[in-house]
């Protein structure tokens, strides 16, 4: 078969998918086709459908109505294990990985063809080759949990390349955990795959990668198929967002207001503080960070540099290596998380699909458990009225968090992120640590959980803010300060510098500090 007509070939044909969850439909009579050498990104808001078509494509849900085909020939999917064996792959956004394994022991877990007879010499050596080929080079004998995100995205990568029968890979909001610079070797990557002839599903909801490498774009919206375009047509921006929100008008960064800081009592303040990594070895060192109520300070740094184990030290789930933390006046630096909590300090984490939910419980559990107020019915809840509490919530309709009966471990990663945002947002917190507030989120959620950040700033609350989009942080940020060689620098203030300036200093730190 020649190139041409291998580039041709229908890999995948989705006719009328129908998928329910009880009296919800997520999925309403979607059609799609993916053809070999092509990248087909699917664009839509949280919670739009587009986790549970790729789902259903990679069988793990089994479709309520709709037929699929592979090469032309009908196909049952279910259970993934068969959708492997038909050659389609996915990388989750909520990565199955082993953190107590090897890079090669996990990805040996995943070859349905291994049995006892597996070569790890062999497969290691694979593995080599297809990091080399596609730049996803990662170290086979590191154990996971040693791993930032950027790196396990990559082991789930392997996963899928190193089954020999897959023709067809699934990427579900991939770019949510990567920096800046590891988003261009993300979509070089997707080049090389495209020049190779696998088929790409690229599930995102951001714009300029679409942009930047996809062939077909198709655009779900409460369901159902709204909108689809291809390269050869007219692909703008505007054009897709506007298709995305159901509306003509876009989203627009909130307005920072000025606000007067009139407390003299910091609300977080750090001295001389040095921090070890999870091998006891210093990882930050010498770092000095005031801020006062009504301000927020944004964190910038290349992936890795140390932001995960400076917001769990400051929330206490870390110990100090040496240094001290304040928290409105008071020395915590050996206090507990119940301690800083007391205080009014809350934690966002980075990874709340795996550190904030709690298997088995639903939305409306999970808002009761961070300390939402609820009633008693004799000696039970009464959740008739705490259901009604969380409807008349005004965070809960910005974020358009999902119904409160939903089992949070069936919700995307986007709706996590919302739930999550929703919980810290209704405590009010006096010192609010949160990192990478608007990951996985669409672009009218980020804008709206940017203008929530500002409204809690202008209620008094402190923010300590880590993201890996600058421009997210020279758009709310009072100050920015930078995590680079093991220490911090700053802060600078925004109007004063520029990103350039900014991606220079997380790459070098900065000589005049």
């Amino acid at each position: 078969m020649g190139e041409t007509a291998l580039q041709r070939e229908t890999l995948l044909r989705a006719s009328k998918l129908i998928k329910r969850f009880g009296d919800f439909t997520a999925i309403d009579e979607v059609n799609l086709v993916l053809q070999r050498g092509e990248i087909h990104a699917i664009l839509g808001e949280n919670g739009a459908g587009k986790s549970t078509l790729m789902k259903m494509l990679y069988g793990v849900y089994v479709p309520d109505g709709g037929a699929l085909e592979m090469q032309g020939k009908p196909v049952t999917l279910h259970p993934p294990s068969r959708a492997r064996s038909q050659g389609v792959g996915m990388v989750f956004q909520d990565f199955r990985l082993v953190p107590a394994l090897t890079v090669l022991e996990n990805i040996a877990l995943s070859i349905d063809r291994a049995g006892f007879l597996l070569n790890k010499t062999k497969l290691a050596q694979q593995i080599a080759d297809i990091s080399e080929r596609y730049g996803i080079a990662v170290n086979p004998h590191a154990y996971v949990w040693e791993l930032d995100l950027g790196q396990q995205q990559r082991v789930e990568i392997l996963k899928a390349l190193v089954q020999g029968e897959t023709k067809l890979i699934i990427f579900d909001e991939p770019t949510s955990v990567l920096t800046p610079h590891e988003v261009d070797a993300f979509l070089a990557m997707l080049q090389r795959l495209r020049a190779d002839g696998y088929g790409v599903l690229l599930i995102t909801h951001k714009i300029r990668e679409v942009l930047a490498c996809a062939d077909t774009v198709t655009v779900l919206r409460n369901g159902k198929l709204v909108y689809r375009t291809s390269r050869d047509q007219e692909m703008t921006e505007e054009m897709l967002v506007s298709q995305m929100i159901g509306s003509a008008e876009l989203p627009r960064a909130p307005e920072r207001n000025q606000v007067v800081l009139v407390d003299e009592v910091a609300a977080l303040e750090v001295e001389q503080l040095s921090i070890n990594n999870d091998h006891d070895v210093t990882l930050l060192t010498g770092l000095n960070l005031t801020i006062r109520p009504g301000e927020l300070v944004g964190v910038a740094g290349i992936s890795g540099n140390g932001q995960k184990e400076l917001l769990e030290t400051l929330y206490g789930l870390r110990k100090v290596k040496s240094g001290s933390i304040r928290v409105a006046g008071a020395d915590v630096t050996a206090g507990s998380v119940a301690t800083r909590m007391e205080r009014g300090v809350v934690y966002v984490t980075e990874d709340p699909i795996h550190e904030s939910v709690v298997p088995g419980l639903s939305i409306l559990e999970h808002m009761v458990l961070s300390g939402m107020e609820m009633s008693k019915k004799g000696l039970d809840v009464d959740w008739s009225d705490v259901r009604q509490r969380f409807d008349s919530l005004d965070v809960v309709r910005t974020l358009r968090v999902a119904q409160a009966d939903r089992l949070v471990e069936t919700l995307s990663g986007g709706n996590v992120q919302r739930m999550v945002l929703a919980r810290a947002i209704t405590r009010v917190p006096k010192l609010l640590l949160i990192a990478y507030p608007s990951r996985g989120l669409d672009i009218a959620t980020t804008r709206a959980t940017q203008k929530l950040l500002l409204g809690l700033r202008e209620m008094g609350t402190a923010i300590l803010l880590i993201s890996e989009d600058l421009t997210e942080l020279f758009e709310i940020s009072d100050r920015i300060v930078v995590l680079s060689n093991h220490s911090l620098y700053g802060p600078y203030d925004p109007a004063d510098t520029d990103p350039y300036q900014m991606g220079h200093i997380m790459l070098e730190g900065d000589e005049q500090a």
